[in-house]
């Protein structure tokens, strides 16, 4: 499943940016930066906010500073997360929330 998301710019330009290439999303002040594959994209949403516009089921927030891409999850520790080559903290008040929306075999 993929949705495309429109980013703003500047002075009403919107980029399409299909959400399997968004890797994750980080507080950056009272900003929020869209780091892709193919480049960032600084918003002027707050996180909180990004977190109500993204689809849920792609999207989880792992921290108060972050919101992860659940494609791009390629370890998790009861502490981080990793996505790609990136360690993102995953604190105890999101970890339920992660640990409910992926599948772990034992």
């Amino acid at each position: 499943m993929s949705v495309d998301l429109f980013v703003h710019q500047s002075k009403g330009l919107f980029t399409k940016v299909n959400s399997q290439v968004v890797i994750l999303v980080e507080a950056s002040g009272g900003c929020s930066r869209i780091i892709t594959r193919e480049g960032n994209y600084l918003v002027s949403s707050t996180l909180s906010q990004l977190e109500k516009k993204l689809p849920v089921a792609l999207f989880c927030r792992v921290h108060r500073s972050y919101i992860v891409a659940l494609e791009q999850i390629t370890s998790v520790t009861d502490s981080s997360v990793k996505v790609l080559d990136r360690d993102i903290p995953l604190s105890r008040a999101y970890a339920p929330m992660l640990f409910s929306r992926i599948r772990i075999i034992m």
